[in-house]
């Protein structure tokens, strides 16, 4: 996945979501390239305004709940990623090419 799709993420859920709506809590993860799993984290600054290497996330992991699974999804949609929804977890991925987008 290019540097452009993980901003368009980042935005959605920082920007739209922390800074202008009624900051439905959105937790998040990363396994990166070495196989690091962060834990689970709330605040999407630190997923994007860190200085961030997007080229070394493996995938990227939302939890889906009752308040934010329609938002969460109605956004990766519009972005477009390939991804898949398991056990109310949504797995964006940036590298496989043998899964679906998100729909």
């Amino acid at each position: 996945m290019n540097n452009t799709k993980w901003n368009e993420i980042f935005r959605a859920f920082f920007y739209d979501n922390e800074c202008h709506k009624d900051n439905i809590l959105i937790r998040w993860r990363t396994k990166d390239l070495n196989g690091y799993l962060c834990p689970w984290e709330g605040t999407w600054s630190h997923f994007g305004c860190e200085p961030r290497h997007w080229e070394d996330i493996d995938y990227l992991q939302i939890e889906l709940t009752f308040e934010n699974k329609d938002y969460v999804l109605e956004k990766l949609r519009s972005i477009h990623v390939p991804g898949e929804i398991k056990d109310d977890i949504v797995t964006i991925y940036g590298y496989r090419t043998d899964v679906d987008y998100i729909d």
